[in-house]
């Protein structure tokens, strides 16, 4: 998308699950391309590109009804489409506001941005994109939880250990686990409040509680 050229501008909304204060607005020429758009919030939050990310078009309810992929999937058959970032231009995809994406950055844990198309302009850009409205926070692109999970290996227990006492050892240490509330996929990405998309920006707030 060449800078300064006129044509359609969308505005994108953008906010997370594991940090209630961050937003994002973004806006960005319409034939940009969905890898365009992830590279813009990823240069702006100091994020590396360094797993592959997915992008998933959603229903109003954050169902997932349709995946632009990072890179191609090993076992795509050859009579479905299937859309890649870098070739597939936002208005291939996008046509309606409000219309609703999910930005998949950490795949094995399921942890996502949550986007929504909030504005369609006729204008230009001083660049390929620009940061209309910025707060807070990003959540950490890799939790730390692996070398957590080096160092605190559970010792293994001494055979000389009835095993009716190691089976409430087990037991115990079951209940005191804590799940990883975004790596589970007990994780519904319903849970994101519909409503927080839903306030007017006129007013200047942003109501994006996450239950």
């Amino acid at each position: 998308y060449s800078q300064g050229k006129r044509g359609m501008i969308y505005r994108f909304v953008i906010v997370s699950p594991e940090a209630r204060s961050f937003r994002r607005d973004i806006r960005i020429g319409s034939e940009s391309t969905f890898a365009d758009l992830r590279s813009a919030l990823y240069d702006n939050i100091g994020y590396s590109p360094v797993e592959p990310s997915l992008i998933h078009l959603t229903d109003q309810s954050w169902s997932r009804r349709m995946t632009v992929y990072e890179v191609e999937p090993p076992h795509s058959r050859s009579d479905e489409d299937v859309y890649l970032m870098e070739s597939t231009r936002l208005s291939e995809l996008l046509s309606n506001e409000r219309k609703r994406l999910m930005l998949t950055f950490d795949i094995e844990r399921s942890r996502a941005f949550y986007i929504e198309l909030r504005e369609m302009t006729s204008g230009s850009l001083p660049g390929v994109f620009e940061i209309s409205r910025s707060e807070g926070e990003p959540p950490l692109q890799t939790l730390p939880v692996e070398e957590e999970k080096k160092e605190n290996k559970p010792k293994k227990v001494s055979s000389e250990v009835p095993d009716e006492e190691q089976g409430k050892r087990k037991r115990k240490l079951n209940e005191e686990a804590t799940p990883d509330e975004y790596g589970s996929e007990a994780f519904d990405s319903s849970e994101l409040d519909p409503e927080g998309f839903g306030t007017s920006d006129e007013s200047g707030e942003f109501d994006n509680e996450i239950p």
